[in-house]
């Protein structure tokens, strides 16, 4: 049986099976606000960080949220996270549901991550929402309902994000004691800010493994992160599919059991496309092979092992 592991997907849906009976799917969705995670619980089977089986993979458990309410949460804006997506993610695991069978072995296995992203970070939210939600956050892992922190980390990519530099720092921080107090994994959001990394080295080789969706650094910057005695894993999207040399050049070169794959869905999109679907998962399998001169089938057990050492070792 064939495995993909998608090592991070923002909104998880299906309108038909993409998956046939002889696939299994293996996802790390990540959940950007109180309400995304609650929808989460409530629409979709989510498997428990605790449970296991003899095979190592982790089987079907229900982990269901409390009841959504008044939130009283700061959302992403419109301009990055629009509220009509909330929506969409509601109605869309509900339609997962139906389209897979809740019993068999076709039904994606998702798993939830949870963090403060850094572009909702401002002067503002620091002051009036930060704590509610880190102490939010907190009772998710003391409630085991989460297998890393994240999306979490720095995004200085327009001026506007810049200018909430210090207030990113001060958030960043309390993530990452949460996760080393925990035990669990960090799931980083970088853009134009890799540099930052560099410089908690220190505490981050102390955490069971860092994972870097969509990771936007070169091969050296790679390969100095792990010398640095981080227990990295680096995830890759369609920008392979899409040119991107940086990108290519760290699949091609990095050694298989550093990295993983991710959609992203529904965003990193190709020329023509209006969104990202889950299946897009299997051309990013196949143009990594390429890339590797892999076959699929030893690609997708290796980042199978992969993707259980990062997410579940700790």
């Amino acid at each position: 049986m064939t495995s993909y592991c998608d090592a991070h997907i923002h909104l998880f849906y299906a309108n038909e099976p993409f998956f046939d009976k002889n696939e299994q799917y293996f996802c790390v969705t990540s959940c950007h606000s109180k309400e995304e995670f609650e929808s989460f619980g409530r629409y979709s089977q989510v498997a428990s960080s605790q449970a296991t089986c003899e095979s190592g993979v982790p089987p079907f458990a229900n982990a269901h949220c409390q009841q959504a309410g008044n939130f009283g949460a700061t959302y992403p804006t419109a301009e990055t996270f629009p509220r009509q997506n909330l929506r969409f993610w509601r109605d869309s695991l509900k339609n997962c549901l139906t389209v897979f069978d809740p019993a068999g072995r076709s039904l994606p296995t998702a798993y939830a991550s949870y963090g403060i992203h850094p572009q909702i970070v401002t002067p503002s939210y620091l002051k009036n929402d930060f704590p509610t939600e880190l102490s939010y956050l907190e009772s998710l892992l003391d409630e085991k309902k989460l297998i890393a922190i994240g999306e979490c980390g720095f995004d200085f990519f327009t001026p506007e994000f810049k200018a909430a530099a210090t207030e990113q720092e001060i958030v960043f921080k309390e993530q990452l004691r949460l996760a080393q107090k925990y035990g669990v994994p960090l799931l980083f959001h970088l853009r134009k800010s890799i540099e930052k990394i560099f410089s908690y080295s220190g505490e981050l080789k102390k955490l069971p493994s860092v994972i870097f969706h969509s990771f936007p650094g070169t091969f050296r910057e790679a390969e100095s992160l792990k010398k640095h005695g981080i227990n990295a894993f680096f995830s890759f999207g369609k920008p392979i599919l899409n040119g991107k040399k940086s990108a290519i050049e760290c699949v091609e070169k990095l050694p298989l059991q550093n990295l993983l794959f991710e959609t992203d869905a529904p965003y990193q999109t190709l020329k023509g496309e209006k969104e990202t679907l889950p299946g897009d998962i299997k051309k990013v399998y196949q143009r990594a092979c390429e890339l590797r001169k892999s076959s699929l089938e030893e690609m997708t057990e290796s980042i199978l092992e992969n993707f259980m050492r990062a997410y579940f070792q700790s």
